[in-house]
């Protein structure tokens, strides 16, 4: 059975089907460093956030193979308080098998898996996937709004722009 990967396991998250395979995702991420993504502000606020997530979403990560600190990609987005918007996404060795939804848009809440206070989903629909992570890949995407941890003052970014 040629292309067939054993060590792929089923995983059933509400109404989604995946076959993943956690060991070589998690071997990807132990592969990378923490140094080896973005070294803005923004992502180190979300690195240091995650020393912070509940254990139910250090459980959900762990449960895929992913380590929450080291980027696929974060983004930064502000809002009228002083809490932060944060959406990116990670990969991971897997399937998709069945989605909730063929219908529903990728953010609808039928396709929306709520862990603690982040919204995650999944899509075949792939950005920036590193040439050298393992196949087949799908994609983790999340939302979370987090507080400002850094010592450092959280800098507006038009304020950045000479």
């Amino acid at each position: 059975m040629k292309g067939i990967n054993i060590m792929m396991k089923t995983v059933c998250l509400q109404d989604w089907v995946l076959k993943i395979d956690v060991e070589k995702t998690k071997e990807y991420y132990d592969s990378i460093t923490v140094e080896e993504g973005c070294d803005c502000d923004y992502c180190k606020n979300y690195i240091k956030n995650c020393k912070t997530f509940s254990q139910e979403v250090l459980d959900f990560y762990t449960m895929l193979g992913i380590d929450p600190q080291k980027e696929g990609e974060f983004m930064e987005f502000e809002t009228d308080t002083d809490e932060h918007l944060y959406m990116g996404f990670y990969h991971l060795v897997g399937e998709i098998i069945k989605k909730p939804s063929k219908k529903a848009k990728k953010w609808d809440d039928l396709n929306i898996i709520r862990v603690d206070n982040m919204k995650f989903t999944f899509t075949d629909e792939l950005d920036l996937v590193p040439e050298d992570f393992p196949k087949p890949v799908i994609q983790l995407e999340f939302e979370v709004v987090l507080p400002w941890l850094l010592e450092e003052k959280c800098s507006k970014k038009d304020e950045d722009i000479e």
